[in-house]
C-alpha cells in the first residue's frame, strides 16, 4: 500500500454555474419520533434536530435537482455535454443509472452518461471528474453533477445507531469557463485498508438470493468484527481526515490560517475534536448546520450554500469541503470563491 504521506491530492480547474438542492416536504423534528433511549441521549452531543423524508425515490430527487440547477445556470439542454450521477446510497431500482433519467426528463439530447457509485464523497468525486472530462475536452461544453440519499426506506427511523439520516439531492453545473461564484481548485482521498464493508446491506452478490432476510438485510448497518476493529477504524478515521486536509493545503499552497471556512457533513457536531485533533485551529472554522439530519453527498455542498448565501464574501475566500464515503474512504475538495 502506498504511504499516506505519498497521496497527494489532484489539482482541478473548473467553476460551478450554479448550485441547487431538493429537500422534501417539511423537516420533522428527530425528538418526536419513536427512537430507542440510546438514539435520544445522544442528541445534544450529536447536534441533529431534524430531517427530512420523501415520499418519492432518489433517481426523481435527483431530476428535480438537476431541472433546478439548469434553471439557474441560465443555460439551455443543448449546452450540457455529460450528465454525470453520483448517488449516495443505492438507486430506486438497484442497477439504476439516475444520469439516464436526468438525461431523457430534461431532454439533455447530446448529453453522454456517467453514473459513479462512491458513497457520500461522490458528488465530490463528481465535480473533480467534470473538472477533468473538461479540460481533456473542449467541446463538452458543461457537466451536469447531481447525486440523491434515499434513507428513510433503508433504515429504522433515519438510523443506523450513530445518527441519522435524510432525504435530499443536489445539483450542480460545472463549467471550465472563468467567472465569479465557487471554483474547484483540489480533490483528494484517503481510503482505508480495513473494515472497508463495515458500512453495508448485509445482501449482495455474495450470497444467493435464497439466503436474503429482506426485513434484515435489506437494512443498511454498520457491523464490525469486534470491538477492536471499530476502535481500530475510529483512529483510523481520523488519520485519514488529517491525511486529507494536509494534502489539500499542500496543493494549493495554503495555511490553516488561510482557509476561511471548513464545511463538514452531519454526522455529530461531537466529532469536531476528534476529526481535527491534528489541525486544531481548524475548529473553530467549521460551519456546518448540524441541526440538519446527514444527507449523505449533499451536505457539505448544502452547507456551504447556505454558508454564502448568508455572508456572501467581499473578497476571495478558500474553502474546505470534507466528507466519509461509507467507512472506507475520506475525500475532500479544495474550494474558492471569487467575486
Amino acid at each position: 500500500m502506498e504511504p499516506l504521506a505519498s497521496l497527494s491530492a489532484k489539482l482541478c480547474s473548473a467553476r460551478l454555474r450554479s448550485l441547487e438542492f431538493y429537500l422534501p416536504g417539511d423537516p420533522i423534528e428527530l425528538a418526536g419520533l419513536p427512537i430507542a433511549d440510546e438514539m435520544r441521549q445522544k442528541l445534544p452531543g450529536i447536534g441533529q434536530e431534524f430531517t427530512f423524508g420523501s415520499t418519492t425515490n432518489s433517481t426523481e430527487m435527483s431530476i428535480a435537482a438537476a431541472g433546478a440547477a439548469l434553471e439557474k445556470s441560465g443555460l439551455g439542454p443543448g449546452d450540457i455535454g455529460l450528465v454525470i450521477s453520483a448517488p449516495t446510497l443505492t438507486t430506486s431500482y438497484g442497477l439504476e443509472i439516475p444520469a439516464i433519467a436526468v438525461r431523457a426528463a430534461l431532454s439533455l439530447g447530446r448529453a453522454e452518461c456517467l453514473n459513479i457509485a462512491q458513497g457520500c464523497t461522490g458528488f465530490l468525486a463528481g465535480m473533480r471528474l467534470a473538472s477533468q472530462f473538461l479540460a481533456a475536452d473542449t467541446d463538452l461544453g458543461n457537466v451536469l453533477v447531481v447525486t440523491a440519499c434515499k434513507a428513510s426506506t433503508l433504515m429504522d427511523n433515519f438510523s443506523h445507531g450513530a445518527f441519522f439520516w435524510g432525504d435530499a439531492a443536489a445539483a450542480t453545473v460545472v463549467t471550465s469557463d472563468p467567472g465569479p461564484g465557487v471554483h474547484i481548485r483540489a480533490y483528494g482521498e484517503r481510503s482505508s485498508d480495513q473494515a472497508w464493508g463495515a458500512m453495508r446491506f448485509a445482501h449482495g452478490d455474495h450470497q444467493s438470493y435464497d439466503a436474503c432476510s429482506p426485513v434484515e438485510d435489506l437494512k443498511l448497518k454498520v457491523e464490525f468484527a469486534d470491538a477492536r476493529a471499530q476502535m481500530d477504524y475510529i483512529v483510523g478515521e481520523q488519520q485519514r481526515c488529517d491525511g486529507l486536509i494536509s494534502s489539500l493545503l499542500a496543493i494549493g499552497e495554503l495555511e490553516t490560517a488561510d482557509i476561511d471556512s471548513v464545511f463538514l457533513p452531519s454526522i455529530g457536531a461531537n466529532r469536531i475534536p476528534h476529526l481535527l485533533s491534528v489541525h486544531k485551529d481548524l475548529r473553530a472554522k467549521v460551519a456546518s448546520d448540524f441541526r440538519y439530519a446527514h444527507m449523505g453527498g449533499v451536505d457539505v455542498m448544502f452547507f456551504l450554500d447556505r454558508h454564502l448565501r448568508a455572508r456572501e464574501p467581499a473578497g476571495p475566500a478558500w474553502y474546505l469541503a470534507l466528507t466519509p464515503a461509507y467507512t472506507a474512504q475520506w475525500g475532500g475538495a479544495l474550494l474558492s470563491y471569487q467575486p
